[in-house]
C-alpha cells in the first residue's frame, strides 16, 4: 500500500475515531479503541520488512531535515540545534509551571516522529502549561546507541545548566527504553537525575525473547518482533543487545528517580513491562504502573476515551512533580 494511501486512511480513521469516541463502550472498551484497532490492521497489513532496500531507504530519510507538518500544532515551537540534533522546545500559550519535560519520542529506533506525535504531543503541552523539548536523536541504521546517548546527554546538561529545577524524563516505545536507559546510566554516573520518569508502551528488551512474546505478536496489530529483533541489533552496534542501554530491563534499579509506566493489554510490549514492573516492586523503586486492558501500543496518543483518560493521568503526576 502506497505511503498517501496509507496516510489517507489513518487521516480519515482518526476523523473517526474522534466522533465514535464518544459512543457507549462496547466489549469493555469504547467503540473508538476497537477503530483504532482495526484502522492500525489495514494500514499495516502489508508492512514490510526490515531488509537492505527498507534500511537505505531509511538512512536517506533520516538525513533529511525534520519538519513538523503545517498548521497542525497550537503550541509555540522554537527548533535549534544541540550536539549536532534539531530539538524542538514547544512553548504553552498559557505557563503554568517552571518544570520541563524532556521527551524522547518513539519510531523503533529508526523512524522520526510521526503525526500523531506531533498532535498527542502538542495536546499534553497545551494541556499540562508545561514546556516540552524533543530532540530529533540520532537513529539507525546510520547511528547505534551510543551516538544517540552523547547527544541526549549533550542535551539534557544544556537544561540542567538552563534551570536549578531538573526535567522530567518521558518518552514512548523505543522512546521510553531509551529515557529508562539513559536514567539508568545516569545513576551509574552519578549525574543528578532527572525529576520524574513517565514511560508509554516502553520498548524494553530488544531481544523480545520473553517467552509469551508469540500470544502478543498475534494481538499487536501495529509491531512485528522479526523487524524489530534487527532493527535491535543493529541499534545495538559493537554492543550485545541484551546491554542495558540497549535494554535497560537488565539495567540497574536503584537511584533511579520514581517511575510511571503505562502499557496496554494487547501488545507485544506488555510481558516486559510486566515484568519490569515485578522487578521494580521486587527492588523497593519507587514507581506507579498502569495497564489499560484491551489497549494497543502506545494508545495514549490516540483520539479515543482511554487515551484521553491516560493522558489525564499523565497530567496529574506530570502536577505533582511541579
Amino acid at each position: 500500500m502506497n505511503k498517501m494511501l496509507k496516510a489517507s486512511l489513518v487521516l480519515a480513521g482518526a476523523s473517526v475515531l474522534s466522533y465514535a469516541g464518544r459512543a457507549v463502550l462496547i466489549e469493555g472498551r469504547s467503540v473508538g479503541s476497537r477503530l483504532a484497532e482495526d484502522i492500525i490492521r489495514i494500514v499495516n497489513f502489508d508492512l514490510e520488512d526490515v531488509d537492505a532496500e527498507m534500511l537505505a531507504r531509511n538512512f536517506r530519510e533520516n538525513r533529511r531535515e525534520h519538519r513538523i507538518p503545517e498548521g497542525i500544532m497550537r503550541s509555540e515551537i522554537e527548533p535549534f540545534q544541540e550536539a549536532g540534533m534539531k530539538v524542538y522546545r514547544m512553548r504553552p500559550r498559557r505557563r503554568r509551571g517552571h518544570r520541563r519535560v524532556l521527551y524522547l519520542h518513539g519510531g523503533g529506533y529508526i523512524h522520526q516522529p510521526s503525526i500523531f506525535h506531533w498532535l498527542f504531543l502538542d495536546r499534553m503541552v497545551q494541556d499540562t502549561g508545561l514546556e516540552f523539548i524533543v530532540p530529533i536523536y540520532p537513529k539507525a541504521p546510520e547511528h547505534s546507541f551510543e551516538r544517540a546517548y552523547i547527544a541526549v546527554a549533550a542535551l539534557y546538561q544544556k537544561l540542567l545548566g538552563e534551570s536549578a529545577a531538573p526535567p522530567v524524563l518521558m518518552g514512548d516505545s523505543a522512546g521510553g527504553g531509551l529515557a529508562i536507559g539513559f536514567a539508568q546510566w545516569l545513576s551509574e554516573e552519578g549525574l543528578p537525575m532527572p525529576k520524574g520518569l513517565i514511560v508509554i508502551s516502553p520498548w524494553l528488551d530488544v531481544t523480545l525473547e520473553h517467552p509469551e512474546m508469540d500470544k502478543y505478536a498475534k494481538l499487536d496489530p501495529m509491531l512485528k518482533p522479526e523487524n524489530l529483533k534487527v532493527i535491535g541489533r543493529i541499534w545495538a552496534g559493537n554492543y550485545d543487545p541484551a546491554h542495558y542501554r540497549v535494554s535497560p530491563i537488565n539495567g540497574p534499579l536503584e537511584g533511579l528517580p520514581k517511575l510511571y509506566m503505562f502499557v496496554g493489554e494487547r501488545e507485544i510490549c506488555l510481558p516486559d513491562a510486566r515484568k519490569f514492573a515485578h522487578m521494580l516492586r521486587d527492588a523497593g523503586a519507587e514507581h506507579e504502573y498502569y495497564e489499560y486492558p484491551l489497549m494497543n501500543h502506545v494508545f495514549p496518543q490516540y483520539p479515543i476515551p482511554e487515551g484521553a483518560e491516560a493522558r489525564r493521568k499523565m497530567r496529574k503526576i506530570l502536577e505533582s512533580l511541579e
